[in-house]
Order: C-alpha cells, then sequence, then structure tokens
C-alpha cells in the first residue's frame, strides 16, 4: 500500500522515510515552519507483489504533447530489483498500463544521504492506443512486481524532448517588511505587518504566521497581484506596565505558483518598554553551623512577564578561610558544577561552578541555598562569597552579592 506523508516535518526521515531507517535522504528538507503545507511524498511499503497503490489529483492535469510519463522515485539504499507497473485513468474512466519501471538503490550507510531520486520514464503509446484523453488525467498507479519493498513517489509530469522556448517571466514579486513598536501602558492597538507586492501580473503564495507563545504555525494560501491587497495581517498589541521581552510576531512567504518572494520572513516586533524590576538579596540564614544550610531570598520590586536570570560565581572572600568542597553536599556540588569533592580546594577555584538563578515569569521571590556538611575536623569558621556576573560569566562590580558564614561544630 501506499499512504501520503508530508516531505517537509519536525522530524521528516520518520514522516516519510518511516521508524529505524539509517541515512537520510536529500529530499526532505525542514523549512522555517515546523510543518509546510502543500508538500507531499508518497510513501509505498508492500510485502507482496501486486498491491497497487492509486494517486489521484484534486483537478484533471494533461499530458497532451508529452511523448512519456517521467516519475522521480527513489528506493532504500543497498536495495536491487524493485519493480514497478505504471497505470493511468482518465476523467472518463479509461485506463490504461503504460509499461514498467525498475530501480536499484544506491550505496549507502546510516552515515550518508542516499535516499536520492532518478528520474524513470515510460512512453504514452499505450494510452493513446487505449484511446485515453491526455487531457484529462485523473489518477496515477503504481502496482509492484516485486516480491517485497519500498519506494517513495517524489513527484510525475509529462515528458517530451528539447525544452521550452525562452521567455520573459511576467511575475509579481513580494517582500515582507518588519516594523517596531512599543508595547503602550494601556489599551489596545492594532498594527499590521508592512507587505510590499511589486512587478507584474498575479500568482500565489503561502503565507505563515507564527505564534509567538507557541512557536507554531497558520498558513492560509493567498492570491497576489501588485496594487492588491491579499497579504493582511493584522497584530493586536495589548499595553501594560509590567517588564517583559520584546515579542516577535513572525510572517513567512513563500512562492507556490506565478510569483517571486524577495524578503521572505517581516512581521511586527512589539518593543517593551517598562523598566526592569529592582532585585534584591536577603540574608535568611548567611550564619550557620556546618550540617546546616546557607539560605538567602533574591526578591523583585513588581512581578514581570518574562524569566529573569542571573548568575552567581564564587569569588574569593576578602579575608580569613573559604569554604571548600568538602565543607558542602557533594551531591549539590556535582548538580552545579559537575566537579568532586576531591582534591579538596576552595569554592571558587572549582572550575564550572555556577549558581544560575531564574524568576519564572509572575513570580517575585526565589530562595537560594547552599548545603552544608558537617566533619570531624576543628576548623576556624568559613566564608562564601558569590558575585553577580555580566554576560560574560564575569564578577560584575557592583552587583548582587551572596555571602555566608559556616561554623565548626565541635
Amino acid at each position: 500500500g501506499g499512504r501520503l506523508c508530508s516531505a517537509v516535518d519536525p522530524d521528516p526521515a520518520v514522516a516519510c522515510l518511516g521508524q529505524g531507517v539509517t541515512g537520510v535522504s536529500p529530499h526532505f528538507a525542514q523549512w522555517e515552519t515546523g510543518r509546510e503545507a502543500g508538500r507531499h511524498a508518497i510513501a509505498l511499503h508492500w510485502t507482496t507483489a501486486g498491491s497497487p497503490t492509486r494517486v489521484r489529483v484534486a483537478r484533471p492535469v494533461s499530458l497532451s504533447g508529452a511523448d512519456a510519463l517521467a516519475l522521480r522515485v527513489f528506493v532504500p539504499p543497498n536495495s536491487r530489483g524493485t519493480a514497478l507497473d505504471v497505470s493511468v485513468t482518465d476523467s472518463h474512466g479509461r485506463r490504461a498500463t503504460l509499461g514498467r519501471v525498475r530501480a536499484d538503490g544506491l550505496p549507502g550507510s546510516d552515515r550518508t544521504a542516499s535516499y536520492w531520486a532518478r528520474e524513470l520514464r515510460v512512453p504514452l503509446t499505450a494510452a493513446r492506443r487505449a484511446g485515453l484523453d491526455l487531457r484529462s488525467v485523473t489518477s496515477l498507479e503504481l502496482t509492484p512486481r516485486s516480491g517485497s519493498g519500498r519506494a517513495w513517489l517524489m513527484d510525475a509530469w509529462g515528458w517530451r524532448p528539447g525544452t521550452p522556448a525562452v521567455r520573459a517571466a511576467v511575475l509579481p514579486r513580494v517582500d515582507v517588511g518588519r516594523l517596531t513598536v512599543d508595547e503602550g501602558d494601556s489599551g489596545v492597538r492594532t498594527y499590521h505587518v508592512p507587505v510590499q507586492v511589486s512587478g507584474r501580473g498575479s500568482g500565489q503564495v503561502r503565507v505563515y504566521v507564527v505564534d509567538p507563545a507557541t512557536g507554531t504555525a497558520k498558513d492560509r494560501l493567498v492570491t497576489v497581484e501588485p496594487g492588491g491587497h491579499g497579504i493582511d495581517v493584522p497584530v493586536e498589541v495589548r499595553g501594560n506596565t509590567r517588564y517583559g521581552a520584546d515579542v516577535p510576531y513572525d510572517v513567512l512567504v513563500k512562492a507556490v505558483h506565478g510569483a517571486v518572494v524577495g524578503s521572505y520572513r517581516g512581521g511586527l516586533t512589539v518593543h517593551n518598554d517598562d523598566p526592569a524590576p529592582t532585585v534584591t538579596v536577603t540574608p535568611l540564614a548567611d550564619r550557620v553551623t556546618e550540617g546546616a544550610a546557607l539560605k538567602w531570598r533574591i526578591s523583585l520590586s513588581e512581578a514581570a512577564d518574562t524569566d529573569i536570570g542571573s548568575l552567581f560565581v564564587p569569588v574569593p572572600v576578602g579575608g580569613g578561610t573559604e569554604l571548600s568542597t568538602k565543607d558542602v553536599d557533594p551531591g549539590w556540588l556535582a548538580g552545579v558544577s559537575g566537579a568532586e569533592p576531591d582534591p579538596e580546594r576552595p569554592l571558587s577555584q572549582v572550575d564550572g561552578l555556577y549558581l544560575w538563578l531564574d524568576m519564572p515569569a509572575g513570580q517575585t521571590s526565589l530562595d537560594v541555598t547552599v548545603p552544608t556538611v558537617r566533619d570531624q575536623v576543628a576548623e576556624p569558621a568559613e566564608s562564601v562569597a558569590f558575585q553577580q556576573t555580566d554576560d560574560e560569566g564575569k564578577p560584575l562590580p557592583g552587583g548582587l552579592t551572596l555571602t555566608g558564614t559556616v561554623l565548626d561544630a565541635s
């Protein structure tokens, strides 16, 4: 049997090639969106000869003037002997078997893109002999003649020798711009994504509008012509006084028929125009006995509409003894740095030790803990300091600091 599969998919290999395949196909490419409407292939899989797969078209197509029917087909790498009988049916129900095509797979492995299609042709002589109306073909039938196998049909068309006469194309061109606006403090405003259609004539494009929250895209087929208003994407912007990230409303356009696309990506960017909330640190337990946990509370002056993250790194203490890798819980140490307690060393000398503090949107406080362990060694008081970093991960002068002291329990 055969099935229609998406040639552009979040995982095209699984969607069209199926589970457990080795290698990939260069024909199944990903685009900007998770799924691209209108691009498909026919996947055939059979276990016995003689099970036909029929492909019907929404509207009859013409093969008038063609010498042969050309098929773009590929089979699994390293396979041999795939044979398919090719038949067509016209809108009057007349059917003719055109002939048989054979295909062998390319050499391939899980490291190669060996699912390459090749062009296979069958003459239309039998169709003319049977009196088919080649101006109105409604279906294509593929019947496997090998015992078992797999194949993929990418497309089919009428072929004749030579090249068509060269004619200057008269096409409309679509360019999508981007508009950036401030969100404002209140109210709802409607903006329209700037789209320019130039050139001449009319054609079809597919317009994708991406949801900024989910990343999914809704699409529609649009007829465009210069001076027309086929592509209108309104965006409602609600103002508020809470800090948030800039929000992009992306619009993507791809040519389908009789049109070209220049700037294919654009949209509307809603710029956050509110100041970030003030961040403060409050010690909850910054002087503890070993075995207890150091604890601080990170607070925002007000909630935000986006996550607010801060990175802290341990820095050498100003004086005295610094907390070491054997003074803290080994599970906590492994979780924040991947390091082991041995050899013992100050926390500021542990490579890759970072505290990533992420305040979820809508939340105003977050508690941070550093669990310590009790030992039998008499020690002086030990201190630790975590300094807020800049965008490059280096201690930020004047940034927030988490400081604490651990006292000996003996």
